[in-house]
Order: C-alpha cells, then structure tokens, then sequence
C-alpha cells in the first residue's frame, strides 16, 4: 500500500520553500484577481508591492506584460514552463491550472524559482567546452571502468571523431591496441600518478598525459586524458637538432683548421696556435694531437704561440694538461713563441716555467729535434 503524506507536512514544506529568496508562489482565480502571494522571491521579481491579496494580474505584473498572455493560457486548462529574465535572477516559472470538485478549471498557480545559480554553472560549462573544441587538444575522461564520460577538444576531427562521440564507449576496448602504452598509462592514474605518452594515430604522432581523477571525497574515479598533435614539433626538434649537429661539426672543422698539426720533421710534428685557447679547443688539440703521435710515432710536439695573443688562468691550464698528456706518451714536448708579455703574465700567475721545454722560435725548436735525433 502506497504511503500518503498529510497535508499539513505538505503545507509546512511548502512554507520552508517559500522562506528562500529565490521562491515564488502567485495565485490567481478564474478573474484573474490574486488569491495567493507568498515567497521571499517575489521582491527579487519586483512585484512584492504589487503582488497583494485582490490585485488584479494587470497591476501585478504592470512591468511585464508579456507574461499575462501565459497565464490565460494556463486558466484556460493548459500546464505551461516559461523562463524568464527578472533584474539579475534567471527564473523558471511553472504554471498550474486550479480545478474545482467538478475538475473545471477555477484558477491557477505559478511557481517560480531563481535558477540563476544553476544556469552561471551551466554557462561556465559551456564556455569551457566550447574552449576545449577551439584549442587543439584533445580531452577525455574516463571511469574506473575505462568508459569514456567526456570526449571533446578541437583535434578530435583529425582521427575522424566528433565532439561527444566516444562517450559510453570503453578506451581499453577501442584504443588498447593502437596506443600499446594506454592501459599502463591508465592503471597508474587510477593509482593516483600522472604519465605522459606517445602513440602515433595515422601519420601523426600525439603526446598524452595521464592524470589522476577523484571525487569529492578524494578517492580514485578515473583518470583524465589530455593529448596534443607534436607532429611539427617532433620535426622541428629533430630539424634543430640536425642544425645543431652540423654547427658543431662546422665549428670543430674550424678549430682544427685553425690549429692544424703539421708534420715537420720524420719524428717531430708542429701545432701553430692562433688566438685564445679554450677549453672545447684545447680538447680538440689535445685529442688530435695524441694521435698524430702515436700514429707518426713522434719523439717531439712542438706547440707555437706566436699566435696568441693572451694567456689567463684557464688557457695556461689547459696548455699544462697538453704538454703532460705529450710527455705520458713518451713525447718531448716543446714550447716556442712565447712574447714578453704572455711570458710575464705565466711568471705573474706562478707557472713554473723552468719545468717546460721552451725554445725562442719553430726555427730553433726544429734544429733541436734535427740535432737530438742526429745523437
């Protein structure tokens, strides 16, 4: 047996309604004369004044006119929704026939509830989708499941979908195959980590993250996906990259020309340094000339700074590691060149020159591997 509600629990829930300032409740009788008026609402309607127990419709609604037509409508036996704009409330109004014992309509009565809460959060959903389907990204959401429960964003043309169209269908059986990485990108998310993928659809390659979703109480609900066409930007890295390589390649070619190794005796070989020596430069010197020794067998290296013009700290420095990565070899190592200047800068900054084979000139350095060979 159905369970029936008495009337006065249905008169004190009708008060309580009526006690919120978005509530409504206007009554009229079949000569449109008001017979009810209650609610907080009718203030923010802006026909409390008016809105009295006798007033005709006419007076009540005397700023808006346009509604009068609807309430005939509904005094003539029809149930009629409406909604409309009242200062800064959105309201829905729902108006009833009154019927009399004999079911002849005998009035009627209109409810109207502020739904401009409602509607501001409506509209900011539709703003963000309408966002979503303008950027190119695409945005999914997805249950527990794997059941897809939002599927929107502006690249969804390019793999031939619409707006909406995934929703309902399961992402592990749709998408598991073509992108190996889903289901694990997924498992993790609902675990409560984030992961980032890439998967190729057709000809073009797509990053997605994965993130975590929960309800209100915190706990997993799903995960969200947000994934991005990097076609062009793949191809511009790789294009940089590729650029970058032959830059550096174009650079080192330049560094070795510019202190090349020259073969100037059967046993010695020379290095002409020009400008400042660096640390890149002064591994390629280094490396190329290591080699040019044990692949000539070399007993001498000569280094000639007629060339450079400066020597700091650092460039000294590396000049040392040359000199006794030579001498590890077995190789003499010579210095010629030297000017005054960047000679009293070397006293200045404590190098022991005593300890280096130094020589005025590539002339007097040749005739010294010349004489020491001929001993």
């Amino acid at each position: 047996m159905a369970a029936t509600v008495n009337s006065a629990l249905k008169f004190q829930v009708l008060a309580e309604l009526l006690e919120s300032e978005g509530t409504a409740l206007i009554c009229v009788d079949g000569q449109e004369v008001v017979t009810m008026a209650e609610g907080r609402g009718l203030e923010a309607m802006g026909v409390a004044d008016r809105a009295t127990l006798g007033s005709s419709l006419a007076a009540v609604f005397a700023k808006s006119p346009g509604v009068l037509p609807v309430w005939r409508k509904c005094l003539s036996g029809e149930r009629v929704r409406t909604e409309s704009i009242h200062g800064e409330a959105y309201w829905l109004q729902m108006f009833q026939p009154l019927r009399g014992s004999d079911g002849a309509v005998v009035g009627a009565a209109m409810l109207a509830i502020d739904v401009n809460r409602d509607l501001t959060t409506v509209r900011q959903a539709q703003l963000l989708r309408e966002l979503v389907n303008n950027v190119p990204t695409n945005v999914f959401a997805v249950d527990l499941r794997g059941v897809c429960e939002v599927s929107e964003g502006g690249l969804l043309g390019e793999i031939g979908l619409r707006p909406g169209q995934n929703v309902g269908l399961n992402v592990f059986e749709a998408y598991g195959d073509a992108i190996p990485d889903l289901g694990e990108a997924m498992e993790a998310a609902f675990r409560g980590e984030s992961r980032a993928i890439e998967f190729s659809f057709g000809d073009q390659l797509y990053s997605q993250a994965t993130l975590p979703r929960r309800d209100a109480q915190g706990n997993s609900a799903g995960a969200f996906c947000i994934s991005t066409n990097i076609t062009e930007r793949r191809r511009d890295e790789e294009l940089l990259r590729s650029q970058m390589r032959i830059i550096q390649d174009q650079k080192e070619a330049i560094l070795r020309l510019s202190s090349p190794i020259i073969e100037v005796g059967h046993d010695a070989l020379a290095v002409p340094l020009v400008g400042s020596i660096d640390g890149e430069r002064a591994a390629i010197i280094m490396h190329g000339l290591l080699e040019a020794i044990v692949h000539k067998r070399a007993r001498f290296a000569i280094l000639d700074l007629t060339g450079v013009d400066t020597v700091d700290p650092t460039s000294a420095e590396h000049l040392i590691r040359i000199i006794h990565s030579v001498r590890l070899l077995g190789a003499q190592a010579i210095i010629t060149g030297i000017r005054p200047p960047i000679a009293q800068t070397m006293a200045e900054l404590g190098i022991d020159l005593s300890r280096l084979h130094t020589l005025r000139s590539l002339q007097d350095a040749l005739r010294h591997c010349s004489e020491s060979g001929a001993r």
